[in-house]
């Protein structure tokens, strides 16, 4: 698979490896950031294998890399939430408590048997000082990610972390 950011360079390449025949899941996974030259050519930013098996791969237009929830693990609460530095570095790896989710903060998170982000949140790109994500809800509540350092800027109720 392969994500394009939006008005930007980069791309993401997302390489299932190891796949079951019998059931299609993968095993593991690679992800390949590429950045588009001026003439053209595609030059490898980055590439690593990933903790996650991601349902959703985010990709900002300064080449930004968030990897969300585990589909191999079918929902497993670990490695939820994947930060990754501009050289591919592993900068926040988030379970899903420790963003501090319980099922009657996200009840579209919990419609399959165990939690997935991506059923209740909707992710937002902000900018403070530095580029951040939000991960919002339909009353507008979520945790907010410093994609630089890779902490929580807010809990999932908004709040400040302190």
């Amino acid at each position: 698979m392969l994500i394009g950011s939006e008005y930007g360079s980069y791309g993401f390449k997302f390489l299932s490896q190891n796949v079951d025949q019998s059931t299609a899941f993968a095993r593991a996974a690679y992800g390949e950031l590429v950045k588009m030259l001026p003439d053209g050519t595609l030059k490898t930013v980055w590439k690593r294998e990933l903790p996650n098996i991601p349902l959703k791969v985010l990709l900002s237009s300064d080449g930004h890399v968030v990897t969300i929830d585990n589909h191999a693990g079918y929902g497993q609460p670990k490695n939820a939430l994947v930060v990754y530095g501009l050289k591919g570095q592993i900068l926040a790896n988030y379970s899903f408590n420790q963003l501090g989710l319980k099922p009657e903060d996200c009840r579209a998170c919990y419609l399959l048997d165990t939690p997935f982000l991506i059923g209740g949140f909707k992710a937002k790109w902000v900018y403070y000082d530095v580029p951040h994500l939000a991960l919002r809800d339909e009353n507008g509540k979520g945790p907010t990610i410093n994609l630089v350092t890779g902490k929580l800027k807010t809990n999932w109720n908004g709040q400040e972390r302190r």
